[in-house]
Parts: structure tokens; C-alpha cells; sequence
């Protein structure tokens, strides 16, 4: 870093699919609460899975931010599950005939689109949203311009087996190759966004350059990696769930878990563990650089970071929408209405709907101006 030059802020957006509104409501605040011209700002960004969608719009409103954190939250509060995806009828069909081995095709299951995986959902106005919403060629002229060092959207390669970080940034900065994961330099475009927000089975994979790639999540090991790598030297952190499990109350002992209770598990485990593991990884490194000790030769520096994340647990709050939920959400939740599985981990990821999604939003607005003393002496 430059002498007199302002520690780069570097902010990371996990995955967490609905929950990543509560990414736009502490977004909203932070530029809010930014110091003004001369002081620390965002030059880096980076995102995976639903958090790639708020990285790459975050970085196509740099140069007016504040009117761009506020159209993001708005964005989320107005999202439906139409807006997202559409349920596809025969996709379950279809994982099911293909993993089988089965060759008869029903004259009444329509074929399969092309180039494309079987998913249960057709993400097609999640893509459309994405391509009207984000200013795309802002983010070519920010970094031009000096306002954004760089900006990254993670992967998953299902045809590599490994981690891929796509990022636009400024010449300087090179591409990496680590132990299965590495970062190639693109010009960024909706397909990233979508491959990285692919959940598998759910949301279809997408088809770049000749692979095929998959929600960012599944192999993300060291989710603070590419900030780290684009210059960042210090990390706002996003959590869209605290380091602990959720405390809503747990099934009765002598009923074992639901299906859904499984998968939310997974999913939580899927957004949320590898970050936490990443955190204690990278605070023994700094100690080591504090020892004045360097690992294997390479030349290491200090890496402070912040994490924000939910003081009211996401599940409760989505409990409240209960009654609201669409269809399928109910069909998931059958087994808890009879009260054998009261937790809703894996609802609080599916529910893109917009009152949970304000409500998230504020919950994030809220939790950032509660921390505002912490949150500027971070950033001084």
C-alpha cells in the first residue's frame, strides 16, 4: 500500500440466498456512516452465491453510492418468488430418469433445454432481473476511473472440481492458483452471477466457456481469499447468521429430525461454516506476522477484519410469515406444522418474498447503526 494511502476496505458478501437481504439493509447504513472525501472507502468487493448479486450492483453504483444502497434494499423488498424462479413441473422427473439410467421418454415430459442441467426451478427471471438491474458497464468505468480496485464473484467448476474466482479489476493485479481454487481476470457478466448462485438440484448450472459451474458455496474454502488477493487490506465482513447454530427450539427427542430440518442444516453449513473457519485461519496468520515471521518465504502483511452479522436469528424471524408462505414452502413445511420439526433454517433460504426480505433489510440497517462507535473506528 502506498505511504499515506487509506487502508483499502475490502467488503464480503457470503451466500445465504433470501437472507442476503439482510447484506443491502447494512449495506444501506455503512454508506450512511462512510467517512467523507480523503477517509477509507470500498475498492473491493466480493461476493458468492446470492452475495455476487449485491457485490457486482454494489459495484456498478460505486460512483453514487448512496442512492445505489438504497435502490439495492429496495430491489430485495420487492422481490416475489416469480421474480426469481418459476417451478418447473417435470425437473425432479428428470434428476430422477437421468440418475437412473432410464432411457423411456414420457411423450408428456418435455424435452430438456440444451447445454443446460435439470434443476427443479428455471431461473430464467432471476437472469432477466440481474441483466435490467446492474449497471454492467459502470463497473469497467469505476475501475478506470479509480473509485474500485477490483471485484470478484465465485464458483463452483463441477467440470474442474475446484473453486473459481472471476473478478474485474485493475491491470496490476494478477490471476492465482491454489490448492483447487484459483482466479481468472473476465469482464464480468450475468452468467457468472447466475453460476454463482446455482444451487444445485434447485437452480440450473451455467455453461462458461465450455465448463460448467455451480452455486460458489460448495467448494469455497477460504471465502476471504479473493479479497485478500484484489488488495484489501482490511475486511468488512457480511454474515447473513451468527458463528453459532440457531437457537429456535429443537424436535422433540424421541422424533428424529425432518428432511427439511437435514437440508437446512446443510445449508447453513454450505454458507456459513467455511467463512468462521476462514476467520480463525486468518487470525493465526496475523499473529504470526505480528511475530515478525514469515511462512515459507512469501512476504505476508496483516489483515484486520469486521464481521457484521444478525442479532435476531433468521429462522424467527421467518417463522413470522408463516401463513404467507407459497405452496411449496408449505409442502416443506408439513412436517413442522405437526410440530415434529419446529425450525425453519431451510425456509429462511427459499422465501424470497418481499415483507421477510424488509424486514431483513432492517434488521441490517438496524444492527449496523447499533455497532456505528466499532464500525468508524474500524474504518479510521
Amino acid at each position: 500500500m502506498p505511504s499515506g494511502h487509506p487502508p483499502r476496505i475490502g467488503l464480503v458478501l457470503p451466500g445465504g440466498g433470501a437472507r442476503a437481504a439482510y447484506e443491502a439493509g447494512v449495506i444501506q447504513a455503512l454508506v450512511e456512516l462512510w467517512p467523507g472525501k480523503g477517509g477509507p472507502r470500498i475498492e473491493v468487493v466480493t461476493g458468492t452465491s446470492a452475495g455476487a448479486l449485491n457485490a457486482v450492483y454494489l459495484a456498478g453504483c460505486v460512483a453514487h453510492l448512496e442512492p445505489g444502497a438504497r435502490n439495492l434494499a429496495a430491489l430485495w423488498s420487492s422481490l416475489t418468488a416469480e421474480r426469481v424462479y418459476r417451478r418447473q413441473p417435470w425437473g425432479l422427473w428428470r434428476h430422477l430418469r437421468r440418475s437412473l439410467g432410464w432411457r423411456h421418454r414420457s411423450p408428456t415430459v418435455p424435452p430438456p433445454v440444451p447445454g443446460r442441467s435439470h434443476a427443479l426451478f428455471d431461473t430464467s427471471p432471476l437472469r432477466e432481473l440481474i441483466t435490467r438491474e446492474v449497471a454492467w458497464p459502470e463497473i469497467g468505468r469505476a475501475i478506470a476511473a479509480g473509485q474500485l480496485q477490483g471485484i470478484a464473484v465465485t464458483t463452483t467448476s463441477y467440470t474442474d472440481n475446484r473453486s473459481v474466482t472471476f473478478y474485474q479489476s485493475i491491470p496490476e493485479i494478477t490471476g492465482w492458483t491454489r490448492v483447487r481454487r484459483v482466479g481468472l481476470p473476465v469482464r464480468l457478466t450475468p452468467d457468472h452471477v447466475m453460476a454463482s448462485i446455482a444451487l444445485p438440484i434447485l437452480f440450473p448450472s451455467v455453461r462458461i466457456d465450455g465448463r460448467d459451474y455451480g452455486d460458489g458455496s460448495l467448494l469455497q474454502l477460504t471465502p476471504l481469499a479473493p479479497a485478500i488477493h484484489l488488495g484489501a487490506d482490511r475486511l468488512l465482513i457480511i454474515a447473513v447468521h451468527g458463528p453459532n447454530r440457531s437457537q429456535v427450539p429443537q424436535s422433540p427427542r424421541d422424533a428424529p429430525p425432518s428432511w427439511t430440518k437435514i437440508a437446512g442444516f446443510m445449508m447453513d453449513a454450505l454458507f456459513l461454516d467455511s467463512l468462521y473457519i476462514d476467520l480463525e485461519r486468518l487470525k493465526r496468520i496475523n499473529e504470526t506476522v505480528v511475530r515478525g515471521a514469515n511462512v515459507a518465504g512469501a512476504t505476508l502483511r496483516p489483515v484486520e477484519t469486521l464481521v457484521l452479522s444478525p442479532s435476531m436469528d433468521p429462522t424467527l424471524l421467518v417463522s413470522r410469515h408463516r401463513n404467507r408462505f407459497p405452496h411449496l414452502l408449505r409442502w416443506l413445511v408439513r412436517e413442522s406444522e405437526t410440530g415434529n420439526s419446529p425450525g425453519f433454517e431451510l425456509e429462511s433460504y427459499l422465501f424470497f418474498d418481499g415483507q421477510y426480505c424488509q424486514h431483513l433489510v432492517d434488521l441490517g440497517y438496524a444492527d449496523t447503526l447499533d455497532r456505528k462507535d466499532e464500525i468508524r473506528a474500524f474504518l479510521d
